[in-house]
């Protein structure tokens, strides 16, 4: 379904329900066809956007990169929104205007943090094997699915997922993009199993 808007029709002279048709957005401009629901007339609404220069920290596995970047001032942007920057996806984690805030229009915003979703996800998993723990991290893609149904295997360690800790809570099924730390229990080796061996890295 199409969104609604209201805007003046022409043909109309008046505020009337639109459906929008067609968008075309680049950096400074908007442009809009619409079709009017009372008459059916159609018309183009076309907008120059103003930008800012906001500052941007990208963090790539514990290393962050400042960029800045031109948004529409009017744009409003809230914590876990997914933006492009300079052709990578970035999701917000936080935004600071004169604090720390959860959202924010573009124009008060001073600097926003972000993580990459264009790159593997690094997952540390804490792996309970009677009175040894043992840590490694995999690197998965951003939505590859973790529960604690399946049997995983690392190197020589089969196991299975007790707890998916997330910023939300803890859970047993989660993408590998929400996840804080897997905690997991040593299992018995079985035939059918999800081998993450090849994606282990250090540190």
């Amino acid at each position: 379904m199409n969104e609604e808007l209201l805007l003046e029709c022409p043909i109309c002279d008046d505020i009337t329900p639109h459906e929008m048709i067609k968008k075309q957005e680049s950096k400074k401009h908007l442009k809009l066809t619409v079709k009017c629901l009372n008459c059916g007339y159609i018309h183009d609404i076309e907008k120059t956007l103003k930008l800012k220069d906001v500052k941007i920290i990208i963090s790539r596995y514990g290393e962050s990169e400042k960029k800045v970047s031109q948004l529409p001032t009017d744009e409003l942007l809230k914590v876990g929104d997914k933006i492009n920057i300079d052709g990578e996806d970035v999701e917000i984690t936080s935004i600071e205007t004169t604090k720390r805030v959860m959202s924010s229009k573009v124009e008060d915003i001073k600097t926003i943090w972000a993580k990459s979703i264009s790159i593997p996800k690094k997952v540390g998993i804490s792996i309970n094997d009677r009175n040894t723990t043992y840590s490694v991290n995999v690197l998965v893609p951003q939505d590859y699915v973790f529960d604690s149904e399946t049997t995983y295997r690392v190197g020589r360690l089969f196991f299975k997922i007790k707890m998916i800790k997330t910023e939300k809570g803890k859970f047993k099924r989660e993408i590998a993009r929400k996840i804080k730390r897997i905690y997991a229990v040593s299992s018995k080796p079985v035939r059918n199993y999800e081998d993450l061996t090849d994606n282990i890295v250090m540190g």
